[in-house]
């Protein structure tokens, strides 16, 4: 174990945390003046307090035949996030834990080591939000709330993919995430719980779509997210939060229009845009009272114009810790 914790886990460099300083009164500062950097090897204390722990990790996309370069995400969404200002509350603690990273191809070992972190975090009693890295954060994410809270855990994800295929050779990939969770939930003769939000018939196979449907999943495709539907998915959302015990949030860059998410490891000419009606969707999980943790994935810095994804997914982030600040 110890030798995995060496090789695979990181804290985070400081110098990733720096910007404006307007003043050092309370109504001045920016997140970069209070976060706090820790070492979760020191067993830090954790309760009540929001954590960031990146996932550096692109070798599922490379697998998938994806557009590699979300390895550099992590980095990239701290420098977003560091400038942010201030609106929370004093109670509010912002820790950044470092990084879980991917060496070579060794996937499936960085994704145990994620499954560890998360584990040690919520059983601390801190709320992870993890900076992906590809979509294959969702598998050791999971594993990781799985092994921490007992009782059903429901996922929603916010994607323009299902992310439901099969593993080939038994290799996983950033798209075969949720495949791995519902068939470890068969073997186990427990239920998959999977919602999935903004799904687009172009980016997904009729084999994806009729596996999904055989598992029970909720899908809410990307056209019907407009003005009159919003408020029929917000009660989807809620029966779904409802049936479980706790809920994981993960959202993939791509499900946006590449409009404002460019920088994206597999990039769609379509996509929801981030206007009102999907922020009171986003604001209705964040506010859920057994919303357990979240992560933001895909993020690919390599192809990203003028920072439009990195900025919605800080501006995404900015609106969870508001939303995690009031409720606290």
């Amino acid at each position: 174990m110890e030798a995995l914790v060496q090789v695979y886990y990181q804290p985070v460099d400081r110098n990733l945390w720096t910007g404006r300083i307007d003043g050092t009164d309370e109504s001045f500062l920016r997140w970069h003046q209070k976060i706090e950097l820790i070492d979760l090897n020191d067993q830090p204390p954790l309760k009540g307090k929001i954590v960031f722990l990146g996932f550096v990790c692109d070798e599922g996309v490379h697998r998938n035949q994806g557009r590699v370069g979300a390895k550099e995400a992590p980095e990239a969404l701290r420098k977003s996030i560091a400038n942010l200002p201030v609106h929370f509350d004093g109670k509010t603690k912002l820790l950044d834990a470092g990084n879980v990273v991917c060496v070579g191809e060794e996937l499936e070992e960085a994704q145990q080591e994620l499954a560890n972190r998360v584990t040690q975090i919520v059983k601390a009693g801190g709320f992870p939000i993890l900076l992906g890295g590809g979509h294959e954060i969702t598998y050791g994410h999971f594993k990781g709330l799985q092994a921490a809270k007992s009782g059903k855990i429901g996922i929603i994800n916010i994607d323009a993919h299902l992310d439901i295929r099969a593993t080939a050779d038994g290799r996983a990939n950033s798209g075969t995430g949720f495949y791995q969770i519902a068939e470890e939930a068969k073997q186990n003769n427990s239920a998959f719980r999977y919602m999935a939000i903004g799904i687009q018939d172009i980016s997904n196979t009729k084999a994806l779509f009729d596996y999904a449907d055989s598992m029970g999943t909720k899908i809410v495709k990307a056209e019907n997210i407009h003005h009159e539907q919003i408020d029929p998915i917000i009660q989807e959302i809620f029966e779904f939060a409802n049936a479980v015990d706790h809920v994981y949030l993960t959202i993939d860059m791509d499900v946006f229009s590449p409009a404002f998410a460019p920088g994206v490891s597999a990039s769609s000419f379509q996509g929801i845009m981030p206007t009102h009606g999907f922020y009171r969707i986003f604001e209705t999980i964040m506010n859920l009272d057994n919303l357990r943790s979240m992560d933001v994935a895909e993020l690919n810095p390599l192809y990203d114009i003028d920072n439009r994804t990195a900025r919605l997914a800080a501006n995404l982030i900015f609106k969870a810790v508001q939303n995690l600040s009031s409720n606290a």
